[in-house]
């Protein structure tokens, strides 16, 4: 066996030539970098700076502005409003269940002229007219029975002649009860 000659060298190994450049780029980006910060931190500052003057000088608008207060309607406009729910108020009213009411009351013998539903007191005003005294209180009964209205009541009634006829014109009152 055979032993391999050992070959000793002390010189120092090859250096790349290249090796120096790659350091002097670190070192610049290194410096880039910091200008960049040094940057970034006095513009933030700067923008600190404007914010809060901003706010200083919004308050200080906010301070100075007039304060108005809230200025009371005119009468022209209360007159609108008022109209505007006078109109809401009939169209709550529940009309099929009124016609349906009145229709069931069997109204023979007599002629139901108006129907005037008050939608803020449920009130209901209806107007007619009849041949005699007695189908007018048969009707104003029936009318009593229906389950949708209560209170059903004569306000008054006028005996008049239509053609030679006596006809008995007569107003009733009632209250629509809320449905369930």
């Amino acid at each position: 066996m055979s032993v391999a000659p050992l070959q000793l060298d002390f010189r120092a190994p090859a250096r790349p030539r290249w090796r120096w450049v790659g350091w002097s780029l670190l070192v610049a980006s290194v410096a880039i970098v910091l200008l960049f910060s040094e940057h970034v931190a006095e513009a933030s500052q700067q923008h600190a700076k404007a914010q809060a003057r901003h706010d200083k000088l919004s308050e200080r608008l906010r301070d100075k502005a007039p304060r108005r207060a809230a200025a009371s309607p005119d009468a022209q406009t209360l007159a609108g409003v008022q109209r505007a729910n006078r109109i809401i108020d009939q169209l709550t009213v529940p009309w099929d269940e009124l016609f349906s009411a009145v229709e069931a009351a069997d109204a023979r013998g007599l002629a139901v002229l108006s129907l005037t539903p008050n939608a803020i007191d449920r009130s209901l005003r209806l107007a007619g007219e009849s041949r005699s005294m007695n189908e007018l209180l048969a009707y104003v009964g029936r009318v009593a029975q229906q389950p949708g209205l209560s209170g059903v009541h004569l306000l008054g009634y006028n005996t008049v002649l239509r053609e030679g006829v006596p006809v008995v014109t007569f107003t009733l009152a009632a209250t629509w009860r809320q449905p369930t």
